[in-house]
């Protein structure tokens, strides 16, 4: 079975998501557990973190639009495109999105 890119991937996560998306959980799961610590390197850029204990995913990534709290959609996809130049076959997806996140109003008060 050809793997799909992590990176390619993440394009298909992007595009099915909502337009006022603020942020989702992105879960990476990698085929060789002798290679964590070279993904854990590859996507330190992204804050991604590492799942202790059980579970069906390796890397936990929040990835933020323009409101929401996370690694921006360009950085975390630079991040997986380095596993996939690394040769670090695995699987990507999406988990929970939450959207129509609006930014704090201004304070009143204050300078």
């Amino acid at each position: 079975m050809a793997s799909v890119s992590h990176a390619a991937a993440f394009d298909d996560l992007i595009a099915e998501l909502p337009s006022d998306w603020a942020f989702f959980e992105c879960y990476v799961q990698l085929d060789d557990p002798k290679r964590l610590n070279e993904a854990r390197v590859a996507l330190a850029r992204a804050n991604a973190r590492p799942v202790r204990g059980e579970g069906d995913h390796d890397f936990e990534i929040t990835v933020a639009n323009e409101h929401g709290h996370g690694a921006r959609a360009g950085v975390v996809r630079s991040a997986l495109r380095i596993l996939d130049t690394d040769r670090i076959e695995g699987r990507t997806w999406m988990g929970r999105v939450t959207s129509e996140l609006r930014p704090a109003p201004h304070h009143r008060y204050g300078p």
